[in-house]
């Protein structure tokens, strides 16, 4: 069976109401991690749920929303973050792949422990992190999209070295290579030809596509 797709909105930095919009429309639910409720409802959206220690909350999120959509989860703080909280109850509804929006600015310590959460649903959720500047998703061994020519692509080990890369359509190609922390990243590569594919042998590599103006959306194919 066909897993449910979500919106997931985090209490960080608001997206652009176009993006948030855009983002809503292909969603079949829409779940809020605790204070991204207050931007759903600033845009003029009732989330689904709302997950999390409700603590960011707004009263007036609360009241739009029937008592048993709002998921109070662990008030003490011992068991994650409402990131964490969201994703797991996106698994109990039957969620198989999600876009996460406000889950970047704001707090950088809070950006750090998002992007994990990549790593740590990756077997159980597609996840898509989108902000008004960039795209980042987890590559699952082996990705193939559509870009603008010029487009900037960023590869970023994550966890450790990301090795046996080798990538197509862009302009400084990587044959069977290495990246590590610290060591050797892959930043501000460009599209030159479509489709952009990028293999990965073994480790974490984190995709990084700017969302620069006049660029398109990345098309996953």
């Amino acid at each position: 069976m066909v897993g449910r797709s979500a919106l997931i909105v985090g209490n960080g930095e608001p997206p652009a109401r176009a993006l948030f919009a855009a983002c809503a429309q292909e969603a079949e639910l829409i779940l809020c991690a605790d204070g991204g409720a207050n931007t759903a409802r600033r845009y003029g959206y009732a989330p689904d749920y709302i997950v999390g220690d409700l603590d960011s909350v707004s009263r007036q999120s609360k009241a739009a929303l029937a008592a048993d959509r709002l998921i109070l989860v662990d008030p003490e703080g011992n068991v994650g973050t409402d990131g964490q909280k969201v994703l797991n109850h996106a698994v109990a509804l039957g969620v198989t792949q999600a876009v996460l929006l406000g889950f970047t600015g704001r707090r950088t310590d809070h950006l750090l422990g998002n992007l994990s959460l990549l790593k740590t649903f990756a077997n159980r959720l597609a996840l898509h992190m989108v902000d008004d500047y960039c795209d980042l998703r987890l590559i699952n061994r082996r990705i193939r999209f559509r870009a603008a020519m010029g487009q900037k692509i960023s590869l970023c080990p994550l966890n450790g070295a990301a090795e046996g890369i080798a990538t197509a359509g862009l302009k400084w190609p990587l044959r069977s290579e290495s990246l590590i922390p610290g060591v050797r990243d892959g930043i501000s590569n460009e599209v030159v030809a479509n489709p952009v594919e990028i293999r990965v042998g073994r480790g974490d590599l984190l995709l990084c596509v700017q969302r620069e103006e006049g660029c398109g959306e990345v098309v996953v194919e």
